[in-house]
């Protein structure tokens, strides 16, 4: 395998190279002349692929025909794709932030290649773990595919909400930007009711370059950049001793004293009070680079399009990055008249350095450490830990394969059938090692083999014709079938017979002893999952003279995760817009150049993941016991249970469905001059399936069954305006502003009230909302506590009185016991407001592009702080929350002076992150994006037939401004956790590219 990474990394550059130096030579043994593409006839090549996607002058959305074009009726945001590729993104959800409306992006780490999180137009459903931000998710849709992801049902078998099992890659990685021709966010049923429930989160569509028609161009895309190490207040063992002292002064008893912890408590030893260095091993200033070069051309009747590429990003935390290396290949041929054959395969391979979290090895290890005594702060001492890292093995590689054929026929001259074959293949492979050192003795071993493959099948046929010059009307009969399925391989192994045995190998001894046969505690798990979509369509679009716009769209879906019973759903969307400017009395107007008015209503199907809904009995490995819920052995006998933490499954379980109204504007002002458009929705997720918690002896830990809705609404606006259009010198800037509320508007069973876990939800009230006490002050002695005046007894928490110490939570209920009916439900996990701002200047061949993104409103939990000052409860207990990693060693950020000095080894968990003393403003602006670029332009490229070349230079994340104490804001959890070193924030990046076409 490392043979062949090479060889793809010389070969870029290789053909890199040969595109410099063989442009003239390749030019003159073309076997077809130059031909302006502008003059081509429609039946040719060069209009078998949109790649302009402008809302007001493409029509209707036939479901699958090689047109990509987006519906006038539908809310649409594009990326400018000019600028998104003057950046080191290495995926798709990083290209929106600040550039698109209707979307919240949520990076938890800036670790390179993690996944991450995009929602549009608001969660769709209760995200309390993990798993459920799988559910949520939009479809990203390539040359109309819908890609497959990853699935969350690994997380069956984990005992740990951490990291799902695998390489937890981001997916979209894989894209290359430079063969990227646009991004739009399709955010109305009247843009994406094309693609059925694979719409019910939104839709990313995504169009590749496609083959041009004309001499052949070669085009060379090159950067390089450096991430700069973030600094970090580093602190050793006096710190912390100094920081603790005080509590131990006023609140500690000779019991606690006497636990004081060992490593704080000699101060001569080197190894926690010497020098805190330990920065020096743990970041790194992070170099990225990248390369593509492609070539394309041919006739009007055969071209193509072939590209190489490869990046890499060095993470400035913890020796972590990614690698990339893809290959892209279109060919389009017309053997004859009306019939064209299009093929697009997409070859790329991914490969991740993974951070070296003791949380995260735990979790995977499923085996809980010493922790008595933290890392070394002096890196003296540390390097012998970063030394045992070094034998450890931690392969996360990922391969994707995507081929597409599609065949359009035109014939009777208003008829068009158009077929496409689509195979979306995804294979993700985990080595994991951990050798003796690290593991108290005991070396571990495990192996994750994943898969993930859809098969989809769409035929179609339209019919589209003109009557009387005004009258246009256009309709779509088609059918859509998608296989998908899941797959993985897991086992993992512990005490093996020697630190040199690192990867598992196949039993080959007389006693077959199989794939961990060198070692003595063996445990295999696979499991796979697969679903059947099969949907039938129709599209029935009419424009009056261009003016008055109505489309019909109408599908079936039939899915195999239901029951015979429930499997079938049809969803109707209707959409209409008015094209005012077209009308006669405003088609002379000097000031109004557009004026588009547009409306949808529309219900689509909610796919569920999982194939247990269908009915009959469920099992997995449930055969463990609270804390370690799942074996796949017992006694080195396959164990296989009843599904009690999965949950009782009603029968019946019938499709969630998903309705959103959108109400549109799109004005133009001055010959375009001032550009805005205007978007208000309500999307309501009806019939959601929840798993309501249920008392544990009465089997079960939960009932799941349907009757949940969630409605998401708010308004969308963005701005454009040129302000100046001079001949040298123009400026053109935008403004994008996102609102979204939430409601939760019914249960299952009628039920009002409902308390998951940390979180409470209300019928009627926000779901992105905290649950905390009230903070009110501190009770500096005993005498402070209130008494019951009916009972004599002193104010408690959940029955427990409290003292001397305690925290002053507020009695909301005035019953004298502090409990979780004197919670309230606070805060927003999601802004209120967000967008970004942008400016563009043009002076000659100079430009200059800025971008900021802002959130508004946002609050955040800082549980890094709380973390801090609950040392009593953190330290050497067999629980992960004791786990001290060695970014540990440093000085949390926050307002200590705000903090009150409560007990921390009180009994009532007196710096609990859930209450009001935690909750913070986490609004922020950002300088998101510097880029300045200058275009040369010489007689000496005219004659050498030189198309651009474009050398830039780009500042990345370069400021914040924000009120939060805590650190980044934007680097916080799904749930608006500020979990500290879990959390990192996206360096400063600084980058040098260049574009080249000839």
């Amino acid at each position: 395998m490392k043979h062949i990474y090479f060889f793809l990394h010389r070969g870029i550059y290789f053909f890199a190279a040969m595109c410099f130096v063989s442009a003239d030579t390749m030019a003159q043994s073309m076997l077809f002349k130059s031909k302006d593409t502008s003059s081509v006839n429609a039946d040719s090549l060069a209009f078998s692929r949109v790649t302009s996607t402008r809302r007001d002058t493409l029509g209707y959305f036939p479901n699958n025909e090689l047109f990509l074009r987006t519906s006038r009726n539908g809310a649409v945001s594009a990326v400018d794709m000019s600028e998104v590729k003057k950046l080191p993104y290495t995926s798709i959800d990083q290209m929106l932030i600040g550039r698109v409306t209707g979307v919240d992006i949520r990076t938890p780490s800036a670790e390179p290649g993690k996944r991450n999180s995009v929602f549009i137009r608001g969660t769709s459903s209760l995200l309390l773990s993990n798993r459920d931000i799988f559910y949520a998710q939009p479809t990203y849709v390539v040359d109309g595919v819908p890609l497959i992801m990853d699935h969350a049902f690994a997380y069956d078998i984990q005992r740990f909400d951490f990291n799902r099992m695998g390489t937890e890659t981001n997916l979209l990685s894989f894209l290359d930007v430079n063969d990227i021709e646009s991004i739009e966010v399709l955010k109305d049923f009247a843009a994406t009711a094309k693609y059925g429930p694979n719409a019910a989160n939104g839709v990313i569509n995504i169009v590749t370059k496609a083959p041009r028609v004309g001499q052949m161009k070669v085009s060379v895309n090159a950067y390089a950049g450096l991430s700069l190490r973030p600094s970090v207040d580093a602190v050793n063992g006096k710190y912390e001793s100094d920081f603790r002292m005080p509590f131990y002064q006023q609140y500690a008893d000779e019991t606690q004293w006497r636990n004081f912890p060992r490593y704080l408590a000699d101060s001569s030893q080197s190894r926690y009070f010497g020098p805190a260095n330990w920065d020096d091993l743990y970041m790194r200033n992070g170099f990225t680079d990248g390369i593509q070069a492609s070539v394309s051309g041919g006739t009007p009747y055969a071209n193509f399009r072939f590209s190489l590429g490869q990046s890499s990003q060095q993470g400035v935390y913890d020796k972590t990055g990614i690698k990339r290396y893809d290959v892209n290949f279109g060919i389009n041929i017309q053997p004859i008249k009306n019939l064209v054959f299009t093929t697009d395969v997409a070859i790329a391979n991914l490969n991740r350095k993974r951070n070296e979290f003791i949380r995260d090895r735990a979790g995977d290890e499923d085996y809980l450490f010493n922790y008595d005594a933290p890392l070394s702060p002096n890196k003296a001492y540390l390097q012998q830990y970063y030394t045992d890292l070094e034998n450890t093995i931690n392969r996360n590689k990922n391969n994707s394969a995507r081929i597409i054929a599609n065949v359009k026929y035109s014939f009777l001259s208003h008829f068009t059938w158009n077929t496409r074959f689509a195979i979306d293949y995804g294979q993700n492979f985990r080595d994991f090692f951990v050798p003796t050192a690290l593991g108290e003795g005991n070396s571990y071993v495990s192996n994750f083999d994943g898969l993930n493959k859809r098969l989809v099948l769409d035929n179609s046929l339209r019919y589209e014709n003109t009557f009387s010059g005004k009258h246009h009307l256009e309709v779509t009969l088609g059918q859509y079938g998608q296989w998908d399925k899941w797959r993985y391989d897991y086992g993992r192994a512990y005490k093996g017979s020697s630190d040199y045995v690192k990867i598992y190998q196949p039993g080959n001894d007389e006693n077959h002893q199989g794939r961990f046969g060198n070692f003595r505690l063996m445990f295999n798990t696979k499991d796979f999952t697969q679903s059947r979509l099969a949907s039938f369509y129709t599209n029935v679009g009419y424009n009056y003279d261009n003016k008055y716009f109505v489309s019909l769209y109408v599908r079936r879906d039939g899915t195999s995760y239901l029951d015979a019973n429930n499997r079938w759903l049809v969803s109707p969307t209707l959409s209409a817009s008015w094209k005012i400017t077209n009308e006669d009395f405003l088609r002379e107007s000097s000031w109004l150049s557009n004026l588009n008015l547009r409306a949808s209503w529309g219900r689509v199907g909610r796919l569920m993941m999982d194939e247990l809904y269908k009915g009959g009995p469920v099992y997995n490995v449930d055969a463990g016991w609270n804390g370690v819920p799942n074996m796949s052995t017992y006694n080195a006998f396959p164990a296989i249970n009843a599904a009690y933490t999965t949950g009782y499954i009603v029968p019946g379980t019938s499709w969630p469905v998903v309705e959103q109204l959108n109400a549109g504007l799109d004005i133009g002002l001055f010959h375009d001059r001032l550009r805005a458009s205007l978007d208000v929705y309500s999307k309501t997720d009806k019939n959601l399936i929840l798993k309501i918690p249920t008392l544990e002896e009465e089997g079960y830990n939960g009932i799941v069954k349907n009757g949940m809705n969630i409605r998401n609404y708010g308004y969308e606006l963005s701005i454009d305006a040129d302000v100046v259009r001079g001949k040298d010198f123009q400026w053109t800037t935008g403004i994008n502003v996102y609102t979204n509320q939430n409601k939760l508007t019914a249960l299952p069973d009628g039920l009002t009230d409902l308390v998951i876990s940390n979180r409470r939800f209300l019928v009627g009230k926000p779901v992105d909302r905290y649950w905390l006490l009230i903070n009110d002050g501190i009770y500096n002695t005993d005498a402070e506590v209130p008494v019951n005046p009916a009972t004599g007894k002193k104010m408690t928490y959940k029955g427990l009185t409290l003292r001397k110490g305690d925290p002053r939570w507020k009695d909301l209920d005035g019953n004298y016991d502090i409990n979780d009916k004197d919670r309230v439900m606070k805060g927003r996990m999601v802004a209120a407001l967000q967008g970004g701002f942008s400016n563009t200047f043009h002076y000659r061949e100079w430009e200059v592009n800025v971008l900021l993104n802002y959130a508004f409103g946002r609050k955040v939990i800082n549980q890094a702080l709380a973390d801090r000052f609950d040392f009593a409860n953190r330290e050497g207990i067999d629980d992960p929350k004791a786990i001290k990693e060695i970014s540990w060693w440093s000085k949390v950020e926050g307002d200590y002076s705000k903090i009150p000095h409560y007990n921390p080894w009180s009994a009532v968990y007196a710096y609990q992150p859930n209450q009001t003393l935690f909750l913070e403003d986490g609004s922020f602006v950002k300088l998101r994006a510097v880029t300045v670029a200058y275009n040369l332009h010489s007689r000496w490229m005219k004659r050498s037939g030189v198309d651009q070349l474009r050398i830039y230079a780009t500042g990345n994340n370069l400021l914040t401004w924000t009120k939060y104490k805590g650190g980044d804001p934007e680097a916080v959890s799904y749930f608006g956790y500020d979990e500290g070193y879990y959390n990192w924030a996206a360096p400063r990046t600084f980058t040098l590219g260049f574009n080249f076409q000839f």
